[in-house]
């Protein structure tokens, strides 16, 4: 089975740098659009959502900010079991505050975390390349890992502006020696490196901003309750994926019946006496986990 994907990519650069990287399979990006657009609505933001403005656990920043993150998480089911689902519509009324869930969007997350920031790669000519490996890294792992239960077919790549990068980011450094053998990679692939603030006018086309600012909230969201948390708002908004982080570390056993399981992949790595050494993040049960390298 072949699906086609557009990719997102975010970062968070507290206690390291982490990848956040997004796939959104465009026969369902439609209704996750719609999702968050609908929670948009009923919380009257309209301003770019970051976890980074939050400061309090109430009123209708918290709220959407929460909403987002519920929604991300549910986008990342793979399939349906017996219970119940249901995502937030943003409303404040209780009647009203969560909709059935009934159609799965398939999206899928890589959280990768250069464990000491990018200086660490010191054999890199300057800032973008040091993303653009690192990124290759983490695309090159989790599309081998995703690609074991459909053939992934990645026709757009989006990054969150570039200037904080120094230079335009270099696709053909991005995808260089990447392998084909269970995804494809068309030789037509796009990459917008425009800004992710729908309010400026050279930013990316107003959906493609809205899933840049869902992988920076996830990004930013798993990197709190992984232990990173710069604010008690920010631990309680991203709760949920505190639940995903938790199916992760159970390993291969216990993650593979999971509504999630490869839905999503989580990984560290540091640069140790010369060599790449990868691990997942706070995994007990490293050896029995589906690895990412």
């Amino acid at each position: 089975m072949r699906a086609d994907y557009d990719v997102y990519h975010d970062e968070s650069q507290i206690a390291g740098y982490w990848h956040g990287i997004l796939f959104v399979p465009r026969a369902t990006r439609q209704h996750l659009l719609e999702l968050l657009e609908n929670v948009r609505r009923n919380t009257g933001r309209t301003d770019p959502i970051s976890l980074k403005q939050l400061d309090k656990t109430s009123g209708p920043f918290y709220r959407c900010i929460s909403c987002w993150v519920q929604i991300g998480v549910s986008a990342m089911l793979q399939r349906f079991k017996r219970k119940h689902c249901a995502v937030p519509t943003g409303q404040a009324g209780r009647a009203s505050e969560f909709a059935p869930f009934t159609s799965i969007i398939g999206a899928r997350f890589i959280l990768f975390r250069v464990v000491d920031g990018l200086n660490s790669l010191t054999l890199c000519a300057d800032h973008a390349s040091r993303v653009e490996t690192t990124f290759r890294m983490a695309f090159k792992g989790g599309l081998s890992l995703f690609s074991s239960v459909e053939e992934l077919n990645v026709q757009s790549l989006h990054f969150d502006g570039y200037k904080h990068y120094g230079r335009r980011l270099d696709l053909n450094r991005i995808l260089r020696d990447m392998p084909q053998d269970s995804y494809e990679i068309p030789e037509d692939i796009s990459l917008d490196d425009a800004s992710s603030d729908h309010r400026k006018e050279d930013c990316q086309s107003y959906d493609d901003c809205q899933l840049l600012q869902l992988a920076d909230l996830l990004v930013s969201g798993f990197r709190t309750v992984l232990g990173e948390a710069t604010q008690e708002a920010h631990q309680q908004a991203c709760r949920p994926l505190l639940e995903l982080a938790d199916k992760w570390n159970r390993g291969r056993t216990g993650f593979s019946n999971s509504r999630w399981y490869l839905g999503f992949c989580i990984s560290e790595a540091s640069i140790t006496d010369g060599q790449w050494q990868f691990r997942p993040i706070d995994n007990p049960k490293a050896n029995e986990h589906p690895r990412l390298f």
